[in-house]
């Protein structure tokens, strides 16, 4: 009777010696928590996969969801910054792309992520990696990306107080917005990194740069539209119309030495009389000139047909076709000049 009860409490202390080893085998940084790596200290992910590299793109995805959620929080607010208001109406403005902006500040911040842990758990068949990003490490890289973005601000600023031509300014306030909105994704970088959670308050507001643009391209920058073929007049006051629905400032009587834009361009008319219809064919090239220089810097022709029991309802319909058809694509080639250049 003796021997089993010496087999049973043998059994039970070793189980007791074996149980701490195969639980201490198992890394403590897989459930999330490292003594080595504090949080205070550093920012980690675990992943996990079939082979090593899939367990480091795991670990590394696992940090980058940390940034990208943020950012993708703060896409909505900071898109309204890439459209332009032009006394309320709003023009799409392609030279910044918001998502371009995200991608490349995150992968700036990602670039200080290192993998210091691997551990293979042999009895699930899986490998394990940590990631860890040192917090004072990456603090110190943006807070000099950020520091030199406000340093370009700067000098972009005191360019914009002191240049006299005003397409010029228009573009400096510009790359300024652009400048603040690269600025504001590190800054969300920096506070996601910072234990204190708090970034660097910017030299000034994208609000306050975007008011500052709006106001030059609704009141400073003056466009003129001249016209020559059939129905020129009608044409013209069709183009004024709709560019000043969409907010900018065009001059009626269209003095030449006052422009800072003109809009030129030849308009044709053609009648075609087929049985109970009457259709108008209607074709207009134009061309868009900095008055500044002389130069040409956009062109485009369109052209098409409108049908009427009349040639006189005919040609209306036209007029305003032709209106509805070329105003956005005006619109769209005076803002890619204002903001980008010849």
């Amino acid at each position: 009777m003796r021997i089993p009860s010496l087999i049973i409490i043998f059994f039970l202390l070793l189980s007791c010696i074996i149980s701490p080893a195969l639980s201490s085998s198992k890394p403590d940084w897989i459930e999330g928590k490292s003594r080595k790596y504090s949080p205070e200290l550093y920012l980690t992910g675990v992943g996990y996969g079939d082979d090593r590299k899939a367990a480091e793109d795991s670990a590394l995805a696992a940090i980058a969801r940390i940034f990208q959620a943020e950012i993708h929080s703060k896409t909505s607010e900071l898109e309204k910054y890439t459209q332009t208001d032009v006394k309320g109406k709003t023009h799409s403005s392609r030279d910044i792309q918001i998502d371009q902006i995200t991608s490349v500040a995150t992968n700036k911040a990602l670039e200080d992520i290192t993998i210091t842990e691997v551990w293979d758990d042999e009895s699930e068949n899986r490998t394990y990696a940590l990631a860890v990003m040192d917090r004072r490490h990456a603090m110190v890289s943006i807070r000099e990306k950020i520091t030199a973005i406000d340093s370009d601000i700067a000098v972009m600023q005191q360019k914009s107080v002191t240049v006299s031509d005003k397409i010029e300014r228009a573009r400096t306030i510009r790359a300024i917005l652009k400048s603040l909105l690269d600025r504001e994704v590190y800054n969300t970088d920096l506070r996601i990194i910072n234990p204190s959670g708090t970034g660097i308050e910017p030299p000034t507001t994208l609000f306050a740069v975007k008011q500052q643009l709006q106001a030059i391209l609704s009141n400073e920058i003056h466009i003129g539209v001249q016209l020559e073929g059939p129905h020129n007049k009608d044409v013209r006051s069709s183009i004024i119309e709709g560019l000043t629905k969409e907010g900018f400032s065009v001059e009626e009587k269209g003095d030449l030495e006052k422009l800072d834009v003109l809009v030129r361009g030849i308009v044709s008319f053609e009648n075609a009389d087929l049985p109970q219809w009457k259709f108008v064919r209607w074709d207009i090239t134009i061309d868009l000139v900095n008055q500044t220089n002389g130069k040409v810097f956009g062109s485009f022709t369109r052209h098409g047909r409108e049908g009427h029991l009349n040639f006189r309802e005919a040609e209306d319909k036209a007029v305003k076709a032709l209106q509805k058809d070329i105003v956005n694509e005006l619109s769209q080639q005076l803002v890619s000049f204002i903001y980008g250049g010849d």
